[in-house]
């Protein structure tokens, strides 16, 4: 079994600082009771996101699994090795990281942000390559 963290990037940082400062602004002009609820929406979306940044994990596990927890409050998915199709290290906009995409073999496709994008790869590809030689 192989845990990989989530990487927090620029841009999960700045979506937690917009949202931070439009609950901020929200709150502070409470007059309009829709102001006050619009508020209170964004402080959850906020702590959503931070809970996404900071909880985020992605599991291999020895019985042909990689599992994806989003934080504490979101559900975990598991996907079946088996299912996975082909890995890919693509770029973020204006290259300031690397995120995985898997495609799966039903043509869907799971963007993930593992802290090592490489070490990640190399680990799945492994999985897949052992697989491939079990069937």
């Amino acid at each position: 079994m192989r845990t990989f963290q989530h990487k927090v990037t620029i841009n999960d940082i700045g979506g937690i600082l917009v949202f931070a400062l439009g609950a901020f602004v929200c709150l502070w002009h409470r007059t309009n009771s829709v102001m006050v609820i619009l508020g209170f929406i964004l402080i959850a979306v906020t702590l959503r996101a931070v809970d996404r940044a900071i909880h985020s994990s992605y599991t291999l596990t020895d019985d042909g699994e990689l599992q994806i927890k989003t934080g504490r409050i979101g559900r975990p998915k598991s996907i079946q090795i088996t299912q996975i199709k082909t890995v890919d290290k693509r770029p973020f906009a204006f290259r300031l990281g690397y995120y995985a995409l898997l495609e799966l073999n039903n043509n869907t496709a799971i963007s993930i942000q593992p802290d090592n994008v490489d070490s990640f790869l190399g680990a799945i590809r492994k999985k897949i390559s052992k697989k491939d030689n079990i069937e």
